[in-house]
């Protein structure tokens, strides 16, 4: 990027936040709730942003992430999540694990970093790392999840009466890598490490390093969304089918004549939904009033009569099960009879597509 190509995107991002911070104002919205971190949120792209941008969050979508930039949707609450609750409550543990480990001392920042020529780039950071070109994020994990993604950490030894990182590891979830890469970017750091607790017994630290074709990519593709989708207020092409859904949610009422392509693809879908519904007809039998009325599932259960499991063999391993249990539904029919305006309280109305073939 030259720079007066810097500057001209910098002018033009300087003026979609005073565009989008005036509506705000005109909304209602007051400067304190524009100055919080939900909706300072809206102003930039931020690490956590960074994976789902690129397609490789588990979690979040490129069409969740411009919904969210350009205020159709405000990001789920997630206070009351165990795993956010915890993960906030532990992040001064986590640094000052840290600390003690590595002799490093760490400041915490609460402000944002902006990047000084690309200001669409922003971060939230945990901590600097006092004394050294690098910032710390302190995370907590689960014992189980993504556990093949965790490399062993970096190695510290004990030499000349202070500690010294003997063997660095970067073997982190992606979408980990990619927000501590971004936070490199926008503080003109180098390195950055990250120390997570895994399971509550498990500390690790890893350090990261400036990957500079990474970045190169990395920093194009965020320009290519921030401008291309959020300031120009044009969705991301959907990538499953819930973006499908919240792009499309309500019909036209019209119609429109397949390509031989669709055509093609229609049929091939027909031929599996017809392969399907065979399968569940010979499991579970065809469906009588409702009901499927019993398949393969039938000579089964006949045999296991009132015994809760099948065994394989006599060496215990089971097969398959039957076991009785409960559940507790409202009667809605009832609670209609009983309580009308109650129901009525509590009745919404949800719009839906449905498909049909």
């Amino acid at each position: 990027m030259t720079d007066d190509s810097a500057v001209s995107l910098a002018s033009i991002h300087k003026e979609h936040i005073h565009s989008v911070l005036t509506l705000a104002h005109r909304a209602g919205i007051s400067k304190s709730e524009t100055e919080g971190f939900q909706f300072q949120r809206r102003l930039g792209i931020g690490g956590t942003d960074v994976a789902p941008i690129l397609g490789i969050s588990p979690y979040r979508t490129p069409h969740d992430v411009w919904q969210e930039k350009t205020g159709r949707i405000t990001p789920p609450d997630l206070s009351n999540n165990d795993h956010v609750h915890f993960g906030s409550e532990l992040e001064e543990t986590v640094a000052r694990e840290y600390t003690r480990r590595t002799g490093f001392k760490v400041q915490k920042r609460n402000k944002p970093i902006i990047h000084k020529t690309m200001p669409w780039l922003r971060a939230n950071i945990d901590r600097h790392i006092v004394g050294v070109k690098k910032g710390l994020e302190c995370k907590t994990a689960d014992k189980w999840a993504n556990r093949e993604s965790w490399g062993e950490g970096n190695i510290y030894v004990e030499q000349d009466g202070s500690v010294k990182c003997y063997e660095e590891c970067d073997e982190v979830p992606d979408q980990y890598m990619l927000q501590e890469l971004h936070y490199m970017v926008v503080c003109n750091k180098k390195a950055w490490d990250l120390a997570v607790l895994i399971g509550g017994n498990d500390f690790r630290i890893y350090t990261m390093r400036w990957d500079q074709p990474l970045v190169d990519v990395v920093t194009r593709k965020l320009q290519n969304f921030w401008f291309d989708h959020v300031i120009a207020d044009v969705p991301p092409p959907p990538v499953n089918l819930h973006d499908l859904e919240t792009m499309h949610a309500k019909d036209n009422g019209k119609s429109i004549v397949a390509t031989d392509e669709i055509v093609g693809v229609f049929r091939r879908f027909k031929t599996l939904k017809d392969q399907i519904k065979a399968l569940e007809t010979e499991a579970y039998g065809p469906i009588v009033a409702g009901k499927p009325i019993g398949g393969l599932d039938f000579a089964i259960k006949s045999f296991m009569g009132d015994h809760a499991d099948v065994l394989l063999d006599e060496e215990g391993k089971k097969l398959c099960s039957w076991k009785s249990q409960s559940s507790k539904r409202i009667d809605v029919t009832a609670l209609k009879k009983a309580h009308p305006a109650l129901a009525a309280q509590y009745t919404t109305t949800n719009h839906t597509r449905v498909f049909r073939v």
